[in-house]
Order: structure tokens, then sequence, then C-alpha cells
């Protein structure tokens, strides 16, 4: 019988811990399933929630700055942001980011400077991600890589096919 009532209290501790590991799963914020992590596993997305960061940007607020360095990849959670290039002469609109794109691609994957102002038009809530953190995700978690790794190509390509269909429609 002693033994049986030792088990049953190990038994209570472990279900406490398997509880409080469930509350955990079930408040802890994952990235949504939206734009490029529509097609992402819930498991891959919350592993690669916790290698980045969630922060708000207030309006007019600027997340890259033409010409600074950057090493981030910045995912909108909700909200808008506006990229524009500004110049001594004008302020050239280049287009919007919204809920559930990626900005900052160029700077993270290839170490250049931002490209163009990316500003805030409203309060925007935002993931970010610093290239040595993907590489450590990368490191641990190799399969769920893959995973997050596919679904930037297939971003990066249909941007490129969007740039030679203008490019095409310009010559026409």
């Amino acid at each position: 019988m002693l033994p049986r009532k030792a088990f049953s209290l190990a038994n209570t501790d472990r279900k406490h811990e398997f509880s409080a590991m469930s509350e955990e799963l079930v408040t802890k914020e994952i990235l949504p399933a939206r734009g490029i992590l529509s097609a992402v596993s819930p498991v891959c997305r919350a592993t690669f929630t916790d290698f980045g960061q969630f922060e708000t940007f207030a309006k007019s607020e600027h997340l890259i700055e033409m010409g600074q360095a950057t090493d981030d990849l910045f995912f909108v959670v909700s909200g808008e942001l506006a990229v524009a290039i500004h110049t001594p002469e004008q302020i050239v609109p280049l287009g919007y980011i919204h809920e559930g794109e990626t900005v900052g691609e160029m700077g993270f994957l290839e170490g250049l400077t931002g490209s163009a102002n990316v500003t805030a038009m409203v309060n925007s809530k935002i993931w970010r991600i610093h290239r040595d953190s993907f590489e450590q995700f990368l490191l641990h978690h190799p399969a769920q890589g893959t995973e997050i790794l596919k679904a930037m190509f297939i971003l990066l390509a249909r941007r490129a096919r969007k740039g030679n269909e203008r490019l095409s429609d310009e010559e026409q």
C-alpha cells in the first residue's frame, strides 16, 4: 500500500508540472499564421517566436532608416508600415507593409544598409529577429529552419516575379 501512495504523490506532482507547462503553452504569444508564415506549422512558429521579440512602434516611429545598418528581419503582427526613399528634393513613397508581411530582408540576409525608410503609419506591433538569433534557430532546429527558409524563398521569388512583370509591362 505504501508504494501506491508514493506513486500517487509523484503523479500529482507531475500533473501539476504538466498543468503549469500546458498553461504556459496556452498563454504564450506566438507568431500568427499570416503572410510568409501561413504555411508554417504551429510548432515551428512557436519555436521561431522564442528566438525573436515582440515590440510596439508608435505612429511615425522609424523601424529602418535609409543608409543605416540593420541586421533584423521585421514581421508585422498588426498595423501598417510605409516604405519611402527620402532625397533632398522629395520623399518617394514605395509602398506599404501590411499585417503578415515582412521587411528588412536585404539587411537581414545580405548585411546591407537600409535601402529605404520604413515608418509605422499607425501604432504597430512588430516581431523582430536578429540575424545571430536566426542562425541559432537554424543551428538548433534545422527541420523547422527549413520550413522558415522555404517560406522566405517563396516570398522572395514572388517579389522577383512581380518586379519582372512590372519591367515587362513598362517595356510594352
